[in-house]
């Protein structure tokens, strides 16, 4: 049986400072609603609003974009890591889900083009310190004009796009993304990726080898960074956001639209602090249970969403421990047709997936 996967994810963080393109300039931040005016200020670090501030679009320079979005840097791309567990052999990605917000002109010609990556090789920085996999091989793209991004006057939408073709099979991790031309002293458009706040990252960004020999792989370093997000520079060449972006460490709301065959076996997507396995019975009739495990204690809401979006019903789980959790989930009164139903972790951590039911 397969299932329909969009994973709308977070990651995990990295932590070391060196070869930094920009020093730290003063820090200002800015909320999505702001962000429909002129952005001011120019952060390079970012500083969240408040404690519980989970997915926040924040300012990049004098009105140039944001983080993740054109700018006064000429930043082209903007690419985030996903691994799958299993090794499933038959994991194909179908398109690209993105939330954006800022300010773009009805009459924009601007286009973005979302892609999905494979992985590079291991690059050298010095004789013990080594970059893991930066984003290498295109694998897919579709292109996307800015106006279609989901970018509104007060309220900013998760939007879907979809490739021709779904990729060749994936068996290990890939990066999703996506990259732009564009002149930024002609520029009228201010946009960006929503992200986490910053430091919201919980898995290891490093591995330090204190036996280099037990590690063929990198036998000549005794530390590996390895690469969780990246932004493609105006010098055409990756880097990565944290020890060459001015200690970024935030997670991007750019999410793969998966489809995930389990012949054999059990299979699972695992960013940051929650593990998803999918739920069943799919297609549903009357209730299906969806499965996760969490690493980190946290409160989990369960929304279910048409295909345009629309919130049909939601559930809050309060105070969810750590260990693995299933949630009977009522369709008894949803008609015939096709879903989308999101987990949503108080950590920041998200993952949706699509459901079919059946009467």
């Amino acid at each position: 049986m397969e299932q329909t996967i969009v994973l709308l994810l977070s990651a995990t963080l990295n932590l070391f400072g060196f070869g930094q393109r920009h020093a730290v300039r003063s820090q200002h931040t800015i909320n999505p609603i702001a962000a429909k005016t002129t952005a001011v200020g120019d952060t390079l670090s970012l500083t969240n609003i408040n404690a519980s501030d989970t997915l926040t679009i924040y300012s990049y320079g004098a009105d140039s974009g944001y983080v993740t979005g054109p700018n006064v840097y000429g930043d082209r791309g903007f690419a985030e890591r996903y691994d799958i567990n299993g090794h499933d052999s038959s994991v194909k990605i179908i398109g690209v889900m993105s939330h954006f917000g800022g300010r773009v002109s009805a009459s924009s010609t601007q286009t973005v083009n979302f892609k999905i990556w494979g992985l590079g090789p291991q690059i050298a920085i010095t004789a013990s310190l080594a970059y893991n996999n930066f984003p290498l091989t295109g694998l897919d793209t579709v292109t996307v004009p800015v106006t279609q991004l989901g970018i509104g006057a007060t309220v900013d939408t998760v939007k879907s796009f979809f490739f021709t073709r779904p990729t060749d099979t994936i068996q290990g991790a890939f990066f999703v993304g996506y990259d732009m031309n564009y002149s930024f002293s002609t520029l009228t458009d201010t946009f960006g990726l929503y992200s986490t706040k910053n430091g919201a990252r919980t898995g290891p960004w490093y591995e330090i080898k204190t036996n280099i020999d037990d590690f063929t792989n990198d036998t000549t370093y005794d530390t590996v960074i390895n690469v969780q997000n990246a932004t493609l520079w105006s010098d055409n060449n990756w880097h990565e956001n944290f020890t060459q972006n001015d200690s970024i460490k935030n997670n991007l709301a750019i999410y793969p639209i998966v489809i995930i065959g389990q012949p054999t076996g059990i299979n699972s997507i695992t960013r940051n602090s929650l593990t998803f396995f999918g739920n069943y019975p799919n297609p549903a009739n009357d209730h299906t249970n969806i499965r996760f495990s969490l690493s980190k204690n946290a409160d989990v809401t369960l929304t279910v969403m048409d295909m345009q979006g629309r919130t049909i019903k939601s559930q809050q789980y309060k105070a969810q421990s750590i260990g693995e959790h299933i949630v009977d989930l009522s369709t008894a009164e949803l008609i015939s047709g096709t879903y989308i139903y999101s987990i949503i972790t108080s950590n920041g951590d998200t993952i949706a997936s699509q459901m079919s039911v059946i009467k």
